[in-house]
């Protein structure tokens, strides 16, 4: 027994390894360590359970290694699991700067006729700046009819704004230039990444506002286990996903390093939110953090969130990160809105 004990926790080991650690191998070379990080929430419950079933039969040995793979992997495992205890105080003197990012999956612009609810949640937020990702593609969300009610609130509290042909925009209380850079242009539908310069109180900030290409999963994808009734079904369903990813990841690839490139290029005081379309410690986010960014849900969160909750699928793919003189007094996931994303907030002080 003690034996098989050992062998289950050294397989486990590894595979936690690997899920921890899958996102410091570039997809571009081998993408299965990529899709390995999507695992790691449900590889960690899997790998406390088998360490509960240790302990209660007393092969510490077998724990022991448990344990061990534990500990290596909490760099990563804190992103996606925080444990941070207490409230943060604001320091006198210091300017509080409130920041919100929100897919508003094109405010549902075809679900009928009532207010949108997505814009009467930024409203009723009262961020200092706001960033939004899949506005709408065709044409400005100003002329929707379950906007334009809200629209002079709009305008009074937001006078600086953004809104670009093609997805992503960025709502302001303070004025902004916009950053020209060839590497912010989109390459296709689906993948947008734009930035301003906003004169904040405390000095200029610059706000990078990303939407990284979809893994474009759908309702029929996130079924897989559940319709895999033959041999020739799970092939073809495991190909289809397996494909999807490979794709989606190798795209991530290139479009975290246009981010990373401006992030480079960028001195003084930066956030970089939106939609990643990817999971804390995966390749994109640990080439868009490098060395300087930090994540203002790991910093001062406490324990697992998703923001993305359509298909049966439940990931946390929208991110705040952040560097410079600033400090981040804590940070959020609203369930609010009638998006398939929930919004992220954050108070930073500076």
């Amino acid at each position: 027994m003690k034996y098989i004990a050992r062998l289950l926790a050294i397989i486990a080991a590894f595979v936690l390894l690997i899920s921890a650690y899958g996102g410091r191998v570039d997809p571009t070379v081998w993408v299965m360590p990529s899709m390995a990080t999507l695992a790691l929430p449900i590889v960690t419950l899997v790998v406390l359970l088998l360490l509960a079933v240790l302990a209660l039969c007393k092969q510490w040995r077998a724990a022991v290694i448990i344990v061990g793979a534990l500990m290596l992997s909490w760099p990563t495992l804190r992103l996606i699991s925080p444990f941070n205890l207490g409230h943060r105080e604001a320091k006198e003197g210091k300017t509080p700067l409130k920041v919100l990012t929100m897919n508003v999956t094109q405010f549902n612009w075809n679900d009928g006729d009532h207010p949108s609810k997505n814009m009467r949640y930024i409203l009723d937020e009262d961020a200092d700046i706001v960033v939004i990702q899949e506005g709408l593609v065709y044409f400005s969300y100003e002329q929707l009819k379950t906007v334009k009610p809200m629209l002079q609130e709009l305008y009074k509290k937001y006078p600086y704004r953004k809104k670009h042909f093609f997805d992503v925009g960025i709502l302001s209380k303070y004025p902004f230039d916009e950053v020209e850079s060839p590497v912010l242009a989109q390459d296709s539908l689906g993948y947008f990444i734009k930035a301003w310069d906003v004169d904040a109180p405390g000095g200029n900030i610059r706000v990078v506002n990303m939407h990284l290409s979809s893994l474009r999963f759908t309702g029929n994808d996130s079924q897989v286990i559940e319709s895999m009734n033959t041999p020739s079904g799970r092939k073809k369903r495991i190909k289809s996903v397996t494909k999807k990813l490979d794709v989606g990841f190798r795209s991530h690839a290139r479009q975290a390093g246009a981010v990373r490139q401006v992030l480079d290029e960028t001195p003084g005081d930066v956030l970089v939110m939106g939609d990643m379309n990817d999971t804390p410690g995966s390749f994109a986010y640990r080439t868009i953090c490098g060395d300087d960014l930090r994540d203002a849900w790991a910093d001062t969160g406490f324990g697992p969130i998703y923001t993305f909750h359509a298909h049966h699928l439940y990931v946390k793919i929208d991110h705040i990160l952040y560097r410079g003189d600033m400090r981040v007094l804590s940070c959020r996931r609203d369930k609010k809105g009638e998006s398939d994303h929930y919004p992220m907030v954050a108070v930073f002080e500076r």
